[in-house]
């Protein structure tokens, strides 16, 4: 059977307007006469229904539109803002840590002078206190050696009864020269002694190669104040002067006494003000002396000619000046004979003094 419909056929067909739903619903129409109910005034007047119905749904579909951006505008506008407050937030943090930076910069440059000086004042209390133990290692080490030499030569501690001078004999001479100048050992101490028996405690350093600016031109002698049995009744700072004598010892054994000894004597005031002489806190303080007290050239003559140097050994005096007794009389109190008991000796200086006041 066939789908298509006859010419009879589509004319009797009833069906309904597609416009049905404004006005023309209720209108049955004849296919046939579709064209001439399209033209009718009911139709027209349905057509115009729907033409407004269209234009109001797009009325309506435009003012959704425009709500929709409305709310997209809107949401742009808070995002905006919420976006300027965060970058006005991270200029303000910005601009605080640059003010924290700029105040710890101003501070730690201030405040590193005070730093560096701090650790100035550390590192030479540090040093300070390096050196002191280097000193008393120097020292024991010394000590030990010089008493091996002591129980070698039969002598020990310089006995107080020496009282005023003191004499200090150091053997082996250029082999201790030689190590001054290897620096294998650059200084040599005497045995200490003290002034009285119940005075200060002292010893000789002695640089036979010399100590800093003299090294390689003269040797260096230094006082060197220890701590003693009885600093507690002392009165410091220790403050007389010292003199020092390297004797001639060729000329006093070649001439038998008929020429006049070339004996290098030096003498120095000691600085109350330093920590040398002040009441000591260890066992040795820092030695102070004089640092050109002998040209090394006297001291490398040959040995026939060498007048401090005889059988490689040396011999050095020491005197302590308690009565302030003038330099010039320090020859004559060198060339005393050591021999004479001290009471004897003191009482030819007195008598010396008193000639050359008179």
């Amino acid at each position: 059977m066939s789908d298509k419909l006859t010419d009879d056929e589509f004319k009797t067909t009833v069906i309904s307007c597609p416009l049905n739903a404004y006005d023309c619903r209720d209108i049955q129409i004849c296919e046939g006469s579709l064209q001439q109910h399209f033209q009718s005034e009911q139709h027209q007047r349905s057509l115009a229904e729907h033409a407004k119905y269209i234009d109001n749904t797009a009325d309506a579909d435009t003012t959704d539109t425009n709500s929709n951006m409305e709310d997209e505008h809107q949401s742009s506008l808070g995002l905006y803002e919420k976006l300027s407050s965060l970058a006005q937030y991270i200029d303000q943090t910005r601009n605080t840590l640059t003010n924290i930076n700029e105040n710890l910069v101003r501070h730690l440059i201030s405040s590193f002078p005070q730093h560096i000086n701090a650790t100035q004042e550390m590192l030479s209390i540090e040093a300070s206190s390096i050196d002191a133990v280097h000193l008393n290692e120097t020292v024991l080490q010394q000590q030990i050696f010089s008493l091996k030499e002591q129980v070698n030569n039969g002598y020990g501690i310089l006995p107080q009864e020496r009282g005023d001078i003191i004499a200090w004999k150091i053997t082996n001479v250029h082999e201790k020269m030689y190590d001054a100048m290897s620096e294998r050992q650059t200084s040599i101490y005497s045995p200490p002694f003290y002034t009285s028996p119940t005075g200060y405690k002292l010893c000789i350093r002695l640089y036979l190669n010399g100590d800093g600016t003299s090294r390689g031109s003269h040797a260096s002698i230094f006082l060197v104040v220890l701590r003693g049995e009885f600093d507690g009744i002392l009165k410091w700072p220790f403050q007389f002067s010292v003199a020092f004598c390297l004797c001639d010892q060729r000329t006093i054994l070649e001439s038998n006494g008929t020429r006049e000894p070339k004996h290098i004597i030096g003498c120095f005031k000691p600085d109350t003000k330093s920590i040398s002489f002040q009441k000591p806190t260890l066992s040795v303080s820092i030695a102070s002396g004089i640092p050109k007290f002998c040209p090394l050239d006297e001291l490398n003559r040959s040995a026939n000619e060498n007048l401090y140097i005889y059988q490689d050994t040396m011999i050095i005096k020491t005197f302590i000046n308690f009565n302030g007794i003038d330099r010039k009389m320090l020859d004559f109190i060198f060339n005393l004979n050591l021999a004479l008991p001290v009471h004897i000796r003191q009482k030819l200086i007195e008598d010396e003094v008193a000639r050359h006041q008179h």
